[in-house]
This record gives structure tokens, sequence and C-alpha cells, in this order.
């Protein structure tokens, strides 16, 4: 029985990836870095910070891209939208009953400031997990078992909301159940190819989904 839904944020909660990439983009062009292409960025999504920036751009100062980084993101004041739905869907989960909780491969500092700001409650949830709170990341299961013994759960009664093969991954290493939205990174025939059978278009259809 499920009793707990845990999300990933960029792509599920926050519609972050494209602007994110952007933000990539401009911090290697005022470093002098090389410019991957979009696709190849948004591919690493869901992995800790300073691994999707050494394998963007191996032997580089992570402190100085993730300086200029912020730095490019305050001046901008960038502010990230929620996922069509998103914030209803939230309430809706709760009030069903279910125990909420996020699981993000981003820092603390840029976890809670980007959901207050896209008008998320943040009272609705039991645990949000940042990749502060864990010495391993995804796709390691560490982050996702964290927040279940946070949650008071065995891993079996929770389901992970992710959009990329990084979060299936993980979920499917911690003995989670997972389900896919396409609202992010991958598409619904590379999720069935690499053995994904739960996929929603998005999180909005989750309510319905969980009922059937």
């Amino acid at each position: 029985m499920i009793k707990a839904i845990i999300f990933d944020i960029d792509g599920v909660l926050l519609d972050s990836n494209e602007i994110l990439a952007g933000i990539y983009l401009k911090t290697a062009k005022e470093l002098g870095l090389r410019i991957p292409t979009i696709p190849e960025i948004l591919r690493l999504f869901g992995k800790e910070w300073d691994t999707i920036i050494l394998t963007l751009w191996p032997g580089i100062d992570t402190r100085l891209f993730r300086k200029t980084y912020r730095g490019i993101g305050k001046t901008e004041n960038v502010v990230t939208p929620p996922i069509d739905n998103a914030i209803e869907t939230t309430k809706k989960l709760k009030n069903m009953g279910f125990k909420l909780a996020i699981v993000s491969a981003r820092p603390e500092s840029y976890t809670f400031e980007p959901l207050k700001k896209a008008g998320f409650d943040l009272e609705l949830f039991n645990a949000i997990v940042s990749a502060d709170d864990t010495k391993n990341h995804k796709p390691h299961p560490e982050p996702l078992l964290h927040a279940c013994k946070r949650l008071n759960i065995e891993p079996k009664e929770a389901v992970y909301i992710g959009d990329s093969l990084v979060d299936y991954q993980s979920a499917r290493d911690a003995n989670l159940g997972f389900i896919a939205v396409l609202t992010g990174v991958i598409k619904e025939k590379e999720f069935r190819d690499n053995g994904v059978k739960d996929i929603i278009p998005s999180v909005s259809d989750l309510p319905k989904f969980l009922k059937l």
C-alpha cells in the first residue's frame, strides 16, 4: 500500500529545466568554457551539481562555476514557474491522505526558496531532502532511503515521481515504486525501453492514476 509520494523538483514540480540549462550556457560563456548543447545538459539533470559540472567540463574549479552561476541567476532574478496544476495537485494528494516529500539533487539554498517563489506551500511536505542532507546523491539510493526514514515508512510504501532515468535508477535501487512524468527530459519510448512501466503526462495526472 502506498503511503507516501516523493517528488523530484525540476521537470516534475517546477518547469525549470530549460531555464536552468540557459544559465549553464551563460555561465560557460562567461568563463570561456566549451558551450554544450541544451540536450547534453538536460540529460544530466537529476545528478548532484558538481557531478554535472565536472561531466560537462572535466577538471574545472566547481566552486568558481557555482559562484558565477549563482551570480547570473541573481542578476537575472530567475523565477521558475510551477508545472501546470502542480501546486493544486500537491494539495489534493495531501487531502487524499498521502505523506508528501521532496528529494532533489539541488543544494539546500536552491531547494526551498525556488519552491516558495513558485507558490508551493512547503508545510504540506513531511520531508524535504536536498543534496546537503546525504553523503551520496542520485542515482545512489541514499537520498530516497533517507526520505523514507524521515517519513517513518518502508521504501516499498513510497513512490518516487521523476522525469529522468537518474530518478528511475535511484527509485529502483532503493526499492521504491516509480512513476515517470513526461514534462521533463526523457520521452515515453526511452522510459519504456529502460523498463519503466508507469508513465503519466504530468504530475497533475497523479491523483487519478493512483486511484486507478
